[in-house]
């Protein structure tokens, strides 16, 4: 559907990486570097998070130019580049906390046609080849959208045809070229109306996964999640607890989790990585002992045990590497998308 929003889409100001234009921008261009550097610039911009490996074409003299920004809790993205391939797997999201999920626009060869809608989750890792052109997006953290959880199930491309899909492609391209003109004050009036726009677009039964079964146990998952990560803390967290504030059978929730291990080892997992991601912020506590009980440890002998197990060192050794500048010197998207 051609969108007249599309053509008022400002690019990056040509010229070498910028990093933080202004207070929640992000972006990279790197059409006045040096060809030889150029891939170096890109990789640079979505490491560590997403690992990206250019085309064959694409090596020496990569063009391409991206910005993030963030709008409240949601990080908008617009992208144009050449082809490459965009690897993220799932254990990388234990090491990084992010979790969010993608809603990606891409664009047709005349810049003002969608084509097709792509929805994916950072936890559940990236396979991209090949990927170039031009795209908008949102990033979407999970608690800020649980309704929507189910069609994050598994990820897909999904065509522009529905009227939700039409909506959706009309309204991201508007948002993108808009978002700069409204003050910082404004974000958290624009965040909810860009949520309740999502959540009307994402919840039609065209954008849904073919099977309910994926939806059921998407939704099931990320109601029981939700409550693990508000009582980490808690040491009374348990499977027990979780069936009795989720309303899910015993036997439900361990069907549900059993492909992670279990929901022990899920309870396990997220505390681990809250603390690693503790340990490794710059800002964070300087305190192990205060650090593994924010997150529910109180042995430390056994911390330590899971945590080398888990991360392959120790929770001092992560403190140790912590640096005394920002967490992301070079920012990215990292940096963009962590912040809660």
């Amino acid at each position: 559907m051609p969108d007249p929003g599309v053509a008022d889409l400002r690019d990056p100001v040509p010229g070498s990486v910028s990093g933080r234009e202004r207070a929640g921008r992000f972006s990279v261009d790197t059409r006045d570097l040096p060809p030889s550097i150029r891939i170096d610039a890109w990789r640079a911009f979505w490491q560590p998070a997403v690992h990206v490996t250019a085309s064959s074409a694409g090596g020496e003299g990569f063009v391409g130019h991206a910005t993030l920004r963030r709008l409240g809790h949601h990080v908008l993205l617009e992208m144009q580049a050449a082809p490459a391939s965009y690897r993220r797997s799932r254990s990388q999201g234990l090491r990084d906390g992010l979790d969010h999920w993608l809603v990606a626009l891409r664009m047709g060869e005349d810049d003002r046609t969608p084509v097709a809608i792509w929805l994916g989750s950072l936890s559940r890792g990236l396979g991209l080849r090949n990927l170039g052109g031009r795209w908008l997006g949102v990033f979407i953290q999970p608690e800020r959208l649980p309704q929507v959880a189910p069609v994050f199930a598994a990820p897909r491309a999904v065509p522009v045809l529905s009227p939700a899909t039409r909506m959706l492609a009309g309204m991201l391209p508007r948002i993108a070229a808009s978002a700069d003109e409204f003050p910082a004050g404004e974000a958290p009036r624009l965040e909810a109306a860009l949520s309740s726009m999502l959540a009307a677009c994402l919840l039609d039964d065209g954008m849904q996964p073919a099977s309910t079964r994926l939806q059921f146990e998407a939704a099931r998952r990320a109601r029981v999640i939700a409550l693990v990560d508000a009582a980490l803390g808690d040491p009374e967290l348990s499977p027990a607890t979780l069936v009795r504030q989720s309303g899910i059978s015993r036997s439900e929730l361990y069907r549900c989790f059993a492909p992670a291990g279990g929901i022990a080892r899920v309870i396990q997992l997220r505390r681990l990585r809250r603390a690693y991601t503790e340990l490794a912020r710059a800002d964070g506590p300087s305190s192990i002992s205060r650090i593994k009980e924010m997150v529910g440890f109180f042995d430390s002998s056994s911390f330590t045990r899971a945590f080398r197990r888990e991360f392959g060192c120790t929770p001092s050794e992560v403190l140790a590497r912590r640096s005394p500048l920002p967490a992301h010197p070079f920012p990215g998207l990292a940096a963009a998308l962590s912040f809660r």
